[in-house]
């Protein structure tokens, strides 16, 4: 299948996003990259012309309370406002609930497109985007005690907040409510009281969101019931694996990270997400061979071509490539060739496939495929990675100012990346 906007391929049709043209009958196919790109350039452009919009129709008001146009203009800046503002008790509300419930309360993300920060309270870190727009709540359950029950109730928190919010907002103007209805509230109350209440029935509709690709609260709330032990058991085992990540990704914290991994593998031994991250961690530690291992036995497991092969594809290429063996690089190819035939869009596979470029000797074509990946990771850390490989192969070419340029890079994204010793290796055998 090939995108309509960039002319990406990929064999992997599922990834594809079909959406129907502007005012016409016929669709256009996207790849995840462009259709995420399209949703961000959109809502960028409609948030700064709400905001230029209330701007001038206060502007507007000011020159005469009676202007339609002022009325209205202000209106919409503030139904969007109230819109935005609401996201956080709504989110809020899933992480409370989740805390009273006993399950672990990993983060909260509001917006979405770039980060512009992050910080860490009661042990939950906070998540902002340039874009406000949605929000989600990453937890996951301790245990499996009244576990149906206690799902039901997180999920139904955001909602819930919203409602409670538009209870107290009758219940302050309740005279005025009384006696006029809806019109007797202020506008302000008035239409933060239909934000809230949009966000709530919008989130209790049960289907899957095309903004975030996951389902709605509602739907959620209907799944809860006919979970199924394996299910149950499956979202406990993701519960140390995300330990695992955020102690690797947030805290820095490799060791702690492995000890996670370890204790949900003692409970759930052929848990594919806790091997896979357990093999991520063996490739952090430079005992590659171990990785290999592992990725194989997952590799026999997932013969369905969707995104877990093909992940675990990138990391089984990713592993040959850094043991050094030569006879491992006609794997390394295959498998790096096969994972990023079918997602070229994801950086990671991107990165490992210019990787397994370089070590077969196909430089140009390695360092092309690493810049692109370079550029489009998101993590200081993936950048580090990128831009440690594409020192060495800088250095295989004798191109030592673009080899020391990258390396200082690496250093300083990330000064304990695991590939800076291997880059100064390099260095000794091809720079002197």
């Amino acid at each position: 299948m090939k995108c309509d906007a960039c002319g990406t391929e990929s064999d992997f049709e599922a990834s594809f996003i079909k959406e129907r043209k502007s005012f016409q009958s016929t669709q256009r196919t996207l790849c995840p990259t462009c259709w995420i790109r399209r949703r961000n350039l959109f809502e960028g452009w409609y948030q700064v012309a709400v905001l230029v919009g209330g701007v001038i129709g206060y502007i507007l008001l000011w020159l005469n309370p009676w202007s339609h146009i002022g009325h209205f203009l202000t209106t919409l800046f503030l139904i969007d406002l109230f819109l935005i503002l609401t996201i956080v008790p709504h989110e809020l509300g899933h992480a409370i609930a989740g805390r009273l419930c006993g399950w672990r309360v990993f983060a909260v993300v509001i917006g979405m497109g770039k980060q512009v920060f992050k910080f860490r309270l009661f042990g939950i870190i906070f998540f902002l985007h340039w874009l406000p727009i949605a929000g989600v709540t990453r937890l996951a359950p301790i245990d499996a005690r009244w576990f149906r029950v206690k799902r039901f109730l997180v999920f139904l928190a955001g909602p819930a907040v919203n409602a409670a919010i538009a209870t107290i907002i009758l219940l302050i103007w309740w005279d005025s409510w009384r006696d006029f209805g809806l019109m007797g509230l202020p506008r302000a109350a008035r239409l933060c009281l239909w934000a809230n209440l949009w966000v709530m029935v919008f989130n209790l509709w049960p289907r899957q969101s095309k903004t975030l690709n996951m389902a709605t609260d509602g739907k959620q709330l209907l799944k809860t019931f006919s979970k199924k032990q394996e299910d149950i058991e499956e979202l406990q085992a993701a519960r140390f694996a995300l330990e695992a990540l955020v102690r690797r990704d947030e805290y820095q914290d490799r060791a702690g990270a492995l000890d996670w991994c370890n204790r949900g593998l003692a409970l759930f031994p052929h848990n594919i997400y806790l091997l896979n991250m357990s093999g991520v961690l063996c490739l952090d530690q430079q005992n590659y061979s171990h990785a290999r291992k592992i990725f194989i036995e997952l590799l026999s497991r997932e013969t369905k071509p969707d995104g877990t092969r093909y992940v675990i594809l990138n990391n089984l290429a990713y592993a040959n490539a850094l043991i050094g063996d030569p006879e491992l690089l006609p794997e390394a190819d295959a498998y790096s060739k096969e994972a990023y035939s079918a997602a070229p869009w994801v950086p990671s596979i991107t990165g490992t496939r210019g990787t397994v470029l370089v070590e077969m000797g196909q430089i140009e074509a390695g360092i092309k495929l690493l810049k692109e990946a370079f550029e489009k990771a998101s993590s200081s850390r993936s950048k580090a990675e990128n831009a440690c490989h594409l020192a060495i192969a800088n250095a295989r070419i004798g191109n030592r100012d673009q080899a020391d340029k990258y390396l200082k890079l690496a250093q300083q994204l990330d000064s304990q990346c695991r590939l800076i010793e291997r880059v100064q290796a390099e260095f000794q055998k091809t720079l002197h």
